[in-house]
């Protein structure tokens, strides 16, 4: 039965994932020649549209630039004498009107003598024997279109030779002549630079005698690292062609713009074309891919509907046994299986609420133990204050039972501190100022408190009434056991959230059997202290943890410092 089990679930995916995949290949095969064709065809098509809007462009270029020379003929040579001051002056005003566009303008005689041009134009010698010359002269109808010539070396500025028959007025007669304008070839290359130009696909202008007029590698053209093979093929072809050089096929379209002889050649490689087209392989390999991985998804389900549940309860069980009580079994599976989560989600809820319970029965117990460990501290207090108070009554001390009632008052006002647990270090070094005030009336002064605090330790919280029974201990165990007057030093220091607050009296001092029987709550003093201190130590820890407490240095004859330790603030 296992193995049946498992040849179904190795060869059923096999199977099923081997079939699609070889009808997937199949198809691959049957169509990979359409799909050639086509792209191939869909290629060719494009880059003619990109070559028609280039040539488009590059007409309505020639357009305007038509019009300009137009307008200067019709407007100005044709208008004014071109001995008089209003021809130089309309001439170089359209010159600087234009001068985005326009490097210099020059008009000569039918004969190549020069009858006037622009400031920033440089007078060809032999004007009569230019291409520019002969080609608006032989063409009196059109306007010619000649070479691209260097202007700026500096700016690697260039302009187009234009020029076009004209008559112009001279002495009241009306004569023939050339008009030569050169325009700067900004606009133009700027239309041809939109194309990619890249070494796999580029395009380049000539003009009528096989002269680059733009080329996007025309430096490396002219340093001789690149070398143009496509003009002859570009010329021959009236559509499109597709040559091989440099062990590439490349596909060559031409096309002349309108009647300036200039001719627009854009060129592709076959390669970087037919690779846009593996795209499609790619598609139909990722579809394939995608056919197994579903197909290996629904065989694996199937099996997965069985028995992935069982691994989930299983470490959801894994879970809730290491202490994570929220991990709940996911509610799925068929039958009996599903069955088996529901309950166990019944069993964990209702253990989790055991232990919600127990925890806040704990919670309740550990505030009542610290309320009750609280209200031992310091029953004997009042009692003996009280005793006082009811002597100075027999004495006829009245102020004194004035004063003393007065600290009494503010004492067990911060005591009740209106229920609150915790205070400030302030309020409770107020707290225990007052205590030894009452103190030092029953002990006749013998007793000088004093405090150092940062206003940062003044404002850490520590719980009520924890400073006192300190102080009474210092002042029963360790001063009121010598002859002469002692003093209480009460500082502190935050380190981090940690607050410690040091308290040293220079009395007698303890033995260390002392200290350990008084914070292990084994001993207390012959007054009866040493039950309040252990009830401090021990209400401590239970706020803060087991690092927070008393630490004791003492030694007999050389007085006690006490470090009182408290944890995270919980004010």
């Amino acid at each position: 039965m296992k193995n049946k089990k498992i040849s179904i679930r190795v060869i059923f995916p096999v199977v099923m994932s081997a079939s699609i995949a070889a009808c997937i290949i199949s198809c691959i095969l049957l169509f990979s020649y359409y799909f050639s064709t086509y792209f191939q065809k869909d290629a060719i098509e494009k880059i003619g549209k990109q070559r028609d809007f280039l040539a488009q462009s590059l007409e309505t270029q020639i357009e305007n630039i038509n019009v300009l020379i137009n307008r200067i003929y019709y407007r100005n040579i044709k208008k004014y004498d071109v001995d008089s001051a209003r021809f130089a002056e309309e001439m170089e005003q359209q010159i600087f009107l234009e001068e985005k566009c326009l490097y210099g303008l020059a008009l000569y005689d039918i004969d190549g003598e020069s009858i006037w041009h622009s400031g920033t134009f440089a007078e060809q010698e032999d004007a009569k024997e230019m291409a520019w010359f002969l080609q608006a002269k032989e063409n009196i109808e059109t306007i010619s279109y000649g070479r691209r010539r260097l202007v700026l070396p500096q700016e690697d500025s260039y302009v187009f030779e234009i020029s076009r028959y004209v008559e112009y007025i001279k002495d009241g007669n009306m004569r023939s002549g050339i008009l030569l304008m050169e325009y700067y070839t900004d606009s133009v290359d700027e239309i041809l630079s939109h194309y990619r130009n890249q070494k796999s696909a580029y395009c380049y202008l000539l003009d009528d005698q096989k002269n680059m007029l733009y080329h996007p590698f025309d430096k490396e053209i002219a340093s001789g690292l690149y070398k143009e093979k496509t003009i002859e093929a570009a010329l021959s072809c009236k559509n499109y062609r597709i040559e091989k050089a440099d062990g590439q096929q490349w596909l060559i379209e031409g096309q002349q713009i309108g009647y300036t002889g200039w001719n627009m050649v854009v060129v592709n490689s076959m390669d970087s074309l037919v690779l846009e087209s593996h795209n499609l392989h790619y598609l139909v390999w990722f579809i394939l891919l995608l056919i197994g991985v579903i197909l290996i998804f629904l065989d694996t389900l199937v099996f997965h509907n069985f028995t992935n549940p069982i691994y989930r309860l299983l470490r959801t069980m894994e879970k809730f046994g290491k202490g994570d009580y929220n991990a709940r079994a996911q509610e799925e599976g068929i039958g009996e299986l599903k069955n088996v989560s529901i309950h166990f989600n019944i069993m964990a809820d209702k253990l989790q609420e055991q232990m919600e319970e127990i925890r806040r029965n704990e919670r309740e117990k550990q505030n009542m133990e610290k309320k009750l460990l609280q209200s031992q501290i310091n029953p004997h207090f009042l009692y003996n204050t009280l005793d006082m108070i009811k002597w100075f009554s027999y004495s006829g001390r009245n102020e004194d039972i004035d004063k003393v009632v007065t600290e009494l008052a503010r004492f067990y006002k911060l005591t009740l501190n209106r229920g609150k647990e915790i205070v400030t270090v302030e309020d409770e070094i107020v707290h225990s100022k007052a205590y030894v005030s009452i103190q030092n009336y029953r002990f006749e002064g013998t007793i000088e408190l004093v405090t150092d605090f940062s206003e940062e330790v003044l404002t850490r919280s520590i719980p009520k009434i924890t400073l006192q029974p300190l102080i009474e201990n210092s002042i029963l165990h360790g001063i009121l056991e010598k002859t002469d007057e002692g003093i209480i030093r009460i500082t502190g220091e935050c380190k981090g959230d940690e607050t410690i607050l040091y308290l040293e009296d220079d009395g007698i001092g303890m033995e260390p059997e002392q200290v350990q029987k008084i914070l292990t709550g084994h001993g207390s003093s012959v007054r009866g202290s040493g039950f309040g201190i252990y009830n401090i130590h021990k209400r401590l820890k239970i706020l803060y943890g087991e690092k927070a407490g008393l630490v004791y240095h003492t030694e007999p004859g050389k007085g006690t410092m006490v470090e009182i330790h408290l944890g995270k603030e919980v004010l």
